[in-house]
């Protein structure tokens, strides 16, 4: 999985990168890149991850499903590994 920049701010860059399975995922940050505060990531027809980032850790604040209800849920293996891969030390779930 690799992640490449799509349509792009300065303030608020979102990332795209396409899973194993072939599901499309968007990441959103809310910040600058060096400065990230808010990160989402949402799976294309499917759930969204909402995380607050301090101090280099990604703290999970909500998980939506599709329908934008909230849920709780696990986070999938792939998270943290693509969170990893924007720079961030890990995932405080």
């Amino acid at each position: 999985m690799s992640v490449r920049i799509g349509n792009t701010s300065p303030d608020e860059p979102r990332l795209k990168t396409t899973l194993n399975d072939g599901r499309d995922v968007e990441i959103e940050i809310t910040g600058r890149p060096e400065n990230k505060r808010r990160i989402d990531v949402t799976v294309d027809h499917g759930r969204k991850w909402v995380f607050g980032v301090q101090g280099g850790v990604a703290a999970l604040i909500m998980t939506l499903n599709s329908q934008g209800q909230r849920i709780d849920d696990e986070l999938p293996a792939w998270i943290e590994p693509m969170l990893q891969r924007l720079g961030l030390e890990g995932v405080d779930a």
